[in-house]
């Protein structure tokens, strides 16, 4: 996004036992979309991005509907152009170096180096998720780190890459060969650059393509990260256990307190079991074992 783009946001306020609905049905409305935690107790922030003007009849309409499903009053939609600004430059500032155990995420425009010992990953803010500084990616670096401190893989596959930041981890860690993978191929490409800028391309390899699809139906992985989003970990858990090597080990991460009983329950179901759960700011990561 330039300076010179106009951006518009609309907010609703749903109840907690709302939010999916609410989301499924904005997410085609909007370019991007998060959620944060209300001030008032049971109530979630839904918030939209887009550069065009909002329809907000369109949108009341859309939101109408959801509500009456859910049985529930309508949330009113907050629409409003937010003011000019560049976002690059935005994005940089707000983006200082990052300590996440062993690893130091840095942008091309910090200066500062890690201490002796460390492990540095170059992630330039851009337009593929994961830089580190989301409680989800940090919370995956660390238990991939954690893993290490016991373990040697041989096979990691990373599912819905990104930046690619979790693949470059992992190739630094235990200098193999990594495959990851990503719907959008805007992001492989910002992947396979993150991976020259850090100096494992030779490691990695970046595919696009939905889930596992552009993973071969014979691979098999005794280490698959997926941090993706909650419903998303649920549909793929069938093939996700299928290509997970006996004993492998899975680190799912995109979702929240509120979602854990439900991707859980589909990865126990497959056969896997929860070994370690770590916390952030609400959102979770989980590690699992294929028995």
């Amino acid at each position: 996004m330039s300076e010179q783009d106009t951006l518009w946001r609309i907010a609703l306020s749903v109840p907690d036992a709302h939010v999916t609905a609410f989301e499924q049905a904005l997410e085609p409305l909007v370019e991007s979309l998060m959620w944060t935690v209300d001030e008032r107790g049971g109530f979630q922030r839904v918030e939209g991005f887009c550069t065009w003007e909002p329809d907000a009849g369109a949108i009341g309409a859309v939101m109408a509907g959801v509500a009456a499903d859910a049985g529930i009053d309508a949330p009113p939609p907050f629409i409003e152009e937010l003011a000019p600004r560049d976002w690059v430059a935005e994005n940089l500032k707000d983006f200082p170096p990052i300590d996440v155990g062993r690893f130091f995420i840095y942008a091309s425009h910090v200066e500062e180096r890690p201490l002796p010992g460390r492990i540095p990953m170059r992630i330039d803010p851009g337009t593929a998720f994961g830089t580190g500084s989301h409680a989800t990616t940090s919370g995956c670096l660390r238990a991939i780190e954690d893993l290490a401190r016991r373990e040697t893989f041989t096979a990691p596959l990373d599912v819905g890459t990104g930046s690619g930041i979790l693949a470059i981890a992992m190739a630094k860690l235990w200098k193999i060969p990594v495959l990851g993978t990503d719907i959008d191929p805007i992001a492989v490409r910002v992947a396979r650059e993150n991976a020259v800028l850090n100096g494992v391309a030779g490691l990695t390899e970046f595919r696009a393509g939905a889930g596992f699809r552009p993973v071969s139906s014979r691979a098999r992985h005794d280490l698959i990260a997926a941090n993706i989003l909650a419903r998303p970990l649920v549909a793929l858990a069938p093939r996700l256990a299928r290509h997970l090597s006996p004993g492998g080990v899975a680190v799912l991460s995109g979702l929240i307190r509120r979602d854990e009983r439900m991707v859980l329950a589909a990865y126990l179901a497959q056969g896997l079991k929860l070994e370690k759960r770590y916390m952030k700011d609400d959102w979770l990561v989980l590690v699992l074992r294929k028995r």
